[in-house]
């Protein structure tokens, strides 16, 4: 028992931990890109009526909300942290039910002996961990345009 403690200790909540702060990030960092988005798109019809009398200012003002728009979609496009944010969220609640599963023996881990347990909650955390590397590389790989076998 104490080698799959300290496993989960070592491996296991440093990766729950490192994931969730990540998923935190991205949803916060998506966020902002939204509702930058939002405001500034809403603002410009505002800025247009409002400087009606001004036709130059109304132009500049909506000029600069408009790139806020394209930009702050873009960066939302390039960094895809709403891909990012589920992603990682995905994997934390994946490695809390795998741990938590194990701990009470349930699913898989109530057939199993100690050493089976041990070694099953290891290759699933593991496997886990491999696929979701792999499906991030993916999809950052494809949504930048290089091709698949390309590193």
């Amino acid at each position: 028992m104490s080698e799959t403690l300290e496993y989960i200790q070592r491996r296991l909540e440093p990766q729950r931990q490192w994931h969730n702060d990540k998923a935190t990030w991205n949803k916060r960092r998506f966020y902002t890109v939204e509702i930058a988005t939002l405001l500034a798109g809403a603002a410009i019809p505002v800025v247009n009526l409002w400087l009606v009398h001004d036709a130059y200012w109304a132009g500049v003002i909506s000029a600069i909300l408009g790139g806020v728009v394209v930009v702050a979609a873009a960066i939302g496009k390039l960094f895809k942290f709403h891909e990012n944010w589920l992603q990682y969220r995905t994997v934390v609640e994946a490695l809390e039910r795998e741990k938590e599963l194990y701990t009470v023996g349930a699913a898989d881990y109530a057939t199993a002996d100690e050493t089976g347990r041990n070694r099953l909650l290891v290759e699933r955390v593991e496997n886990l961990l491999v696929n979701t590397t792999s499906q991030f590389i993916e999809t950052h790989r494809t949504a930048h345009g290089a091709p698949a076998d390309e590193t």
